[in-house]
């Protein structure tokens, strides 16, 4: 049986290119010949606009300068130019795209949406997950991503997609309920998106595990590749959203420790760590993996940074503002494996270093590993 995969890949996220491998991987471990569907993410510079990916809500004049200047003229930039420049981002990119080369089976690549619609593909099934593919914020429209380019007679599956939200527009419920009603079989990575599934189409929807948590500890040892030069003892930062709180607690874990702090940057340009941190900036997938397996400790607003924290039996602290829409998907996973406590809330009391017990996490996560696995083991017919 042959599977194709679309999701959202080749963007320089780690989050997002391990996600990718891992349902491959798994797809491929099952003994099925899966593949990514190379379809060009409209925040790659590559992607062609056209009327035909106009987003799902409308963009002011001022967005739509915005969205040209940060997607197109600046990722070009980072992408093309600035490498020729700077060894460490040239490296960055490199590894990025060896990770792919060497661990990801991908289809042809598809630049514009008229492309992938157009395309004559041979797929059995065609699935689409993880990830926040179902945003509605997306800057281009997201219609792929509920398979309406596959032929009608083939299988779809959902497995692990992302609202990235807790509610839907009204105005967009109608156009929501009839994409994903083309979808056979559905299943979403938080409770959250099990909530607005039903809310939107009445059907329910599987709350299954995000596609690296699929993949254990030893599997992802055989894919992560040395971050040189790293001492024994280290806190690992990855942050994504601004927090007073997060390198505060990391310095304060690493002087309890007794060990240095290392920032690793979201993107290849960064140019300063926060005061006391050492910038790590050129690491590739397979780096972040052995940086987070290998840390003292992981201090985080993450998702994939608090997942594979879990994962390797990493301590870690994930810190969260209360107020923000898009913690469910790291709260949902922590309360599945018991480990709400290590969830620290901007502004709070700062914690003392602590770990927590690996061993019984990991029979948890295998737990919910096994009932993600038969959800796609009983909807691919195997």
């Amino acid at each position: 049986m042959k599977i194709g995969v679309i999701t959202i890949e080749n963007v320089n996220n780690y989050g997002a290119e391990l996600q990718a491998t891992a349902t491959i991987k798994v797809l491929q471990d099952m003994g099925y010949d899966a593949e990514i569907i190379n379809y060009c993410y409209y925040k790659n510079w590559n992607f062609k606009d056209t009327q035909m990916s106009a987003p799902f809500v409308s963009m002011s004049a001022k967005g739509k300068l915005m969205y040209r200047v940060k997607y197109r003229l600046v990722n070009w930039f980072v992408s093309e130019v600035l490498p020729r420049f700077f060894p460490t981002i040239r490296r960055r990119i490199l590894r990025f795209d060896d990770f792919h080369k060497i661990n990801t089976k991908m289809s042809k690549r598809y630049l514009s949406m008229p492309d992938l619609y157009q395309a004559k593909m041979d797929y059995d099934v065609y699935v689409v997950g993880s990830d926040q593919v179902w945003n509605p914020s997306a800057s281009s429209s997201i219609e792929p991503y509920f398979l309406t380019f596959a032929p009608k007679e083939a299988k779809k599956i959902s497995y692990a997609s992302s609202f990235g939200v807790s509610n839907i527009p009204d105005s967009l419920y109608e156009k929501y309920k009839e994409l994903l009603s083309n979808i056979d079989y559905l299943s979403v990575r938080e409770q959250a998106g099990v909530s607005l599934v039903k809310a939107l189409t009445g059907k329910e929807a599987t709350c299954v595990l995000d596609p690296t948590l699929l993949l254990n500890r030893e599997q992802w040892g055989n894919i992560m590749l040395a971050y040189p030069h790293m001492p024994s003892r280290y806190i690992l930062v990855y942050q994504l959203l601004p927090s007073e709180t997060l390198p505060s607690l990391a310095m304060r874990i690493g002087e309890e420790k007794k060990c240095p702090v290392y920032y690793l940057a979201k993107r290849a340009y960064a140019v300063n760590a926060p005061k006391g941190m050492r910038l790590i900036k050129d690491a590739g997938p397979a780096e972040f993996l052995w940086l987070i397996k290998n840390a003292s400790c992981v201090v985080t607003n993450s998702f994939h940074g608090t997942a594979f924290s879990v994962n390797f039996g990493t301590p870690f602290y994930a810190v969260l503002k209360p107020s923000r829409g898009g913690n469910a998907r790291i709260t949902s996973l922590l309360t599945s494996v018991n480990l709400m406590d290590r969830i620290v809330y901007e502004g709070d009391a700062m914690p003392a270093f602590s770990a927590f017990d690996a061993d019984l996490v990991q029979r948890e996560i295998q737990q919910l590993r096994n009932d993600s696995i038969s959800f796609l083991q009983n909807v691919l017919g195997g």
